[in-house]
């Protein structure tokens, strides 16, 4: 449930978003990327969550995280000059929000340049996201705009992962985050922007992966600062940096997601075919396992097993009994997608030992749930007793 002052932010965004920022969509030549000051969490508490996270409270949960036996790192703690040295070398390697651009070595410009992230097309990517995006994703990408007093709070790029994805791994394609862009994020604040031109969210997802290769930098620099194992913050940062860069080129081009198998025909709802495979998801989602469905979709998500997240939030398992909950989309391909590779950055478990017919078992029961007439008998009396 949003915040009174949350609704009133959102409503100011998106006032902003229909305005733009201001009557020129250049930044000033001279303005830095701000320092980090927010807590870095380094490890997130095994025990489970209090409660779902809080519109606005961000910065008190994540100082919360240590003593529930989790670890954070607040950067402003660290020598003065380490930050100040950190804070010259980003601005050599990724420019300012004006003039934004990759400069790492010449092996990592390139891989760059094919990511998209070329100095020619930054700075046009750079206008466009303050345009539609910096009210909630903030000048450096970290979540904390304007209208941020939502939740889930937006995506914090500066960690380097990102939750709906078709590499198997934390790290999108580029046409994971236009696709994110095109249909937006049910359930979120995240609107989507499939009225732009193509290319604008073309050049938003580059943007986005610049921000986060920038993001992922300083974040790692600065966990090893606190760790006392950087003398040479240029180096160390530069050398951080061609990695993030090759991660990226490696998801960009990684495989098709193994397991996408072609879809059976199951037949209309509430056909026979169609109601056993439902059946044998329903037993699969009940099963009496560790990674399981049931045992984070407690009562089928009216009654979720909250944990935390990477950020250092509070991930609320989806209430599969609600329609159009599936944030990485609600086709039958996104669903399979979600239940073979999982979702990292939240727990989410893969399911690489169940065989194809199991996955579409799975997914044309959760697609059902929030159905009831299209649930075979015997399982709508399961998931909906006196109905």
């Amino acid at each position: 449930m949003w915040s009174g002052a949350a609704l009133l932010a959102v409503c100011g965004g998106c006032c902003a978003l229909a305005a733009g920022c201001s009557s020129t969509q250049d930044y000033p030549p001279n303005l830095s990327f701000p320092s980090r000051t927010d807590r870095l969490v380094l490890k997130v508490p095994e025990s489970q969550p209090p409660g779902p996270s809080l519109a606005g409270e961000t910065a008190k949960e994540l100082a919360a995280l240590d003593t529930a036996g989790g670890k954070t790192l607040d950067p402003t703690t660290l020598p003065a000059e380490k930050r100040t040295a950190l804070d010259k070398t980003l601005r050599d390697l990724f420019g300012t929000p004006a003039a934004p651009h990759v400069k790492v070595d010449p092996e990592a410009d390139a891989a760059a340049e094919r990511l998209g992230l070329a100095a020619d097309k930054l700075p046009e990517a750079s206008r466009l996201f303050r345009r539609h995006c910096l009210q909630c994703h903030n000048l450096a990408g970290d979540g904390q705009g304007t209208a941020s007093n939502v939740v889930p709070p937006p995506r914090d790029m500066r960690r380097g992962q990102f939750k709906f994805t078709t590499t198997g791994g934390v790290k999108p394609r580029r046409s994971d985050l236009t696709r994110t862009l095109h249909d937006g994020l049910k359930g979120t604040a995240m609107p989507a922007f499939s009225l732009l031109p193509e290319a604008e969210r073309d050049l938003l997802a580059r943007f986005a992966t610049y921000l986060s290769v920038r993001g992922q930098t300083e974040f790692e620099t600065l966990a090893a600062l606190g760790a006392g194992d950087v003398q040479d913050v240029p180096a160390f940062a530069s050398s951080r940096a061609k990695v993030i860069v090759t991660e990226w080129e490696k998801a960009e081009n990684a495989p098709p997601l193994p397991g996408i198998a072609p879809e059976p025909d199951d037949g209309e709802p509430e056909s026979p075919t169609q109601a056993e495979a439902v059946r044998r998801g329903f037993t699969l989602f009940t099963a009496k396992a560790d990674n399981a469905c049931i045992t984070c979709h407690g009562d089928f998500g009216r009654k979720p097993a909250l944990r935390y997240d990477v950020w250092g939030t509070v991930a609320k398992p989806a209430d599969l009994t609600t329609p159009n909950v599936f944030k990485g989309g609600k086709n039958p391909a996104d669903v399979f997608a979600r239940v073979r590779v999982g979702i990292p950055a939240v727990g989410m478990p893969a399911h690489p030992e169940m065989t194809d017919r199991q996955v579409w078992d799975l997914v044309r029961f959760v697609r059902s749930l929030p159905y009831p007439r299209e649930l075979p008998p015997d399982v709508r009396a399961a998931v909906y007793p006196g109905q």
